[in-house]
């Protein structure tokens, strides 16, 4: 009976508060609220056109393998067929001959954005220009190659409208992770301006746009976390490599790079490069590569087709130096471990031991500021470096020479063998797919002979070979170290070297 009555009194009331209630209506956002919504609308509205989807497609050759999915197979084809194929045809024992290698067909997808055009002399059609990541249109580049493009490869342009473009690569760095692209059109496309990413603060906004997992036309909204972020692998000894970065936390994924991160003025302040992720998506941190370097890259690559960059001669430790014997609380450095013979450093008295405090008046602790700022002094300039070396605190002023972007590709490639140094030796640091060299050599081989003369530098070797070559000669003896192991070898220099197969 008690239970009846309450149910009956929370009726009532529930009907008296009904009764009573007036109808409710929303209010109207505030003002401001709704000013910044509806800009935000329009300088979206404004700068999406210019963004674009990279669309990038190659043969990769597939070279035969003797893991674990390949049991199967040794087994049928060893066994039970033994001579013939599973297909029938007739065959030796499997690894009596090395198989034809088959190319299959490889497509990636990035974004990127219109960043000028240039009006043709003759006709019609204007050349556009495509800023976007090296990393984005790798797969289409040749090996150790800035611009050169496999054979067969592909890049598309494709426009918010739907309407695509084949582009051509003009050139690449890999040491900011830019690319430019070019397409030719009659119709005019609207362009993105540079903007100062020096003037950018922390907290300020920042807009994202791209093609995230294929998703065209996608724009995300963050702020800059932080500025001037070293990321990526540490390793002082590479000439190029990672950059300094702004940090964001505008949403990024997969497909969103080397499109732009815009300020509030639908300025490009940095092109999209990265993101960290334990899980390979957004996880709340984003990275770009700062406009002020981006567009110092991107002209260079426009005028010359590679990128001219300022070095000193000097690599460097990859951990930053502080606590020593001799530095005063708070000091930060970077360790200068090695110096080249005869660089403008070594000119100047720069030595190994030395620990760099600051370039240009600008405090480093992280090799990756020392090599960013030096790289961007136009080469002919002085850098002046401040060094602690023992207790003294010195001042030296040393030339920037000059460095460009496809100086290996040019001089230390051969046989579409790569060759660098490493500890002072000549290594193999790539081999293209299609290399008479592949099924021979192997990567971090360490060249120790050209016949019964010693290698000792990658351009003189390359160099060398080059004019064995262009005697005619059809065969050379290599010694190398392999796994602690020295072993010589018989290579050919052209096709008319080559071996018949046994």
């Amino acid at each position: 009976m008690m239970i009846k009555r309450i149910i009956f009194f929370m009726a009532i009331a529930y009907a008296e508060m009904s009764c009573g209630q007036k109808e409710y209506k929303s209010e109207e956002p505030p003002l401001m609220l709704s000013k910044i919504q509806d800009e935000f609308a329009r300088l979206v509205e404004k700068f999406l056109p210019s963004v674009v989807n990279i669309e990038v497609a190659w043969d990769e050759v597939a070279h035969d393998s003797f893991g674990d999915n390949d049991f199967l197979q040794d087994f049928l084809e060893g066994f039970l067929f033994r001579d013939k194929d599973s297909s029938g045809k007739k065959r030796g024992f499997r690894g009596g001959g090395p198989k034809i290698p088959q190319k299959q067909r490889v497509a990636s997808q990035g974004s990127g954005f219109i960043i000028g055009s240039k009006p043709s002399k003759e006709g019609k059609q204007k050349t556009i220009y495509v800023v976007t990541n090296k990393h984005v249109i790798e797969g289409a580049l040749k090996r150790n190659s800035s611009s050169v493009c496999r054979p067969g490869s592909k890049v598309k342009v494709r426009l918010q409208s739907g309407i695509s473009y084949e582009a051509e690569i003009l050139g690449s760095d890999l040491m900011c992770d830019i690319a430019v692209l070019a397409f030719k059109s009659e119709e005019s496309h609207p362009e993105l301006t540079w903007g100062d990413s020096g003037a950018v603060k922390q907290g300020h906004f920042a807009l994202a746009a791209g093609n995230p997992f294929g998703l065209g036309g996608t724009v995300t909204v963050g702020r800059i976390s932080y500025k001037n972020r070293e990321f990526g692998s540490d390793n002082g000894d590479n000439t190029e490599g990672p950059d300094l970065f702004l940090q964001s936390d505008a949403a990024m994924n997969k497909g969103n790079s080397g499109g732009p991160l815009l300020n509030i003025y639908g300025e490009v302040i940095g092109v999209n490069t990265a993101i960290f992720s334990p899980t390979g998506t957004y996880a709340g941190i984003s990275f770009s590569v700062p406009s002020a370097r981006a567009k110092i890259v991107v002209d260079q690559i426009i005028e010359k087709g590679f990128v001219h960059r300022g070095i000193i001669g000097v690599f460097l430790h990859p951990k930053e130096v502080y606590g020593t014997e001799h530095m005063k609380k708070g000091m930060r450095g970077v360790l200068i471990k090695e110096v080249a013979p005869g660089s403008s450093a070594d000119k100047k008295g720069v030595r190994a031991g030395d620990v760099i405090l600051s370039v240009n008046d600008t405090p480093v602790k992280h090799w990756i500021q020392v090599r960013s700022i030096i790289g961007f002094i136009k080469p002919g300039q002085s850098v002046k470096l401040t060094i602690l070396r023992g207790k003294n605190q010195l001042n030296i002023d040393v030339p920037v020479e000059s460095f460009s972007s496809d100086t290996l590709q040019k001089t230390n490639q051969f046989m579409g063998v790569s060759f660098g140094t490493n500890s002072g030796k000549v290594v193999i640091q790539q081999i293209e797919e299609d290399s008479l060299w592949r099924s021979t050599l192997i990567e971090e081989d360490e060249i120790l002979r050209l016949g019964d003369q010693d290698v000792k530098d990658p351009k003189v070797f390359v160099s060398q070979l080059n004019q064995l070559q262009e005697k005619g000669i059809k065969r050379i003896i290599l010694t190398l170290k392999r796994k602690g192991k020295e072993i010589s070898l018989v290579l050919p220099l052209d096709h008319g070297g080559e071996y018949e197969s046994s």
